[in-house]
């Protein structure tokens, strides 16, 4: 009979869907309906968990109360060519959707664009970040504190631009939604086919 996750396994399944930005104490301790000295033993303990276990490649590591999973030392090598062969060689129409949302509204936050793209961008900005496409610009201070992106100087080598102002322009009084996310990608995938 399937049982339901424990505290300790949904602290595992946040940390890892955080990916390299990690998740803060208290949104673990919030998530999990948990005090934060609760959760902080209990991430101690998963820490010495994969630290002594030979069979992870994983360790858990924090900084500033801030949680995520890294490669172990001994495993950096093994990893580096995949992580080369990591960076993107061709885009899917999300990733390129995605990237012009960011590009044209930079900084935006994930749930703007998913507000423009009508459905959950948490995955494709996670690998585009991952692929350095975009990065981390900051925090908006709202409700939440929701991080912010903007696409990086790699973004714009990929596709060939020199500056964001190679853009093509949109009409000034037009608002991204996802009505008009679809004609935006075409004259974007146009414009840039172009350059």
């Amino acid at each position: 009979m399937f049982s339901l996750p424990t505290t300790y396994a949904k602290m595992q399944a946040l940390i890892y869907s955080a990916g390299d930005d990690g998740i803060s104490l208290s949104q673990i301790a919030h998530s999990v309906s948990s005090s934060k000295p609760a959760c902080r033993q209990r991430l101690t303990e998963m820490g010495e968990s994969l630290a002594n276990d030979d069979n992870s490649g994983l360790m858990l590591i924090v900084s500033d109360e801030v949680y995520r999973f890294q490669t172990k030392p001994e495993f950096e090598e093994f990893v580096a060519d995949f992580i080369i062969d990591n960076k993107p060689r061709v885009l899917s129409q999300a990733a390129l959707e995605t990237v012009a949302i960011i590009m044209y509204n930079e900084p935006i936050t994930r749930i703007e664009v998913d507000e423009i793209r009508g459905v959950n961008s948490s995955a494709i900005i996670h690998r585009l970040v991952n692929q350095g496409l975009v990065e981390v610009a900051g925090i908006k201070k709202e409700i939440g504190n929701p991080k912010t992106y903007q696409t990086t100087n790699y973004c714009l080598d990929y596709f060939g631009l020199k500056s964001k102002t190679d853009l093509p322009e949109l009409p000034k009084d037009e608002i991204l939604t996802e009505d008009t996310s679809d004609s935006l990608m075409t004259r974007f995938n146009r414009e840039i086919d172009s350059k």
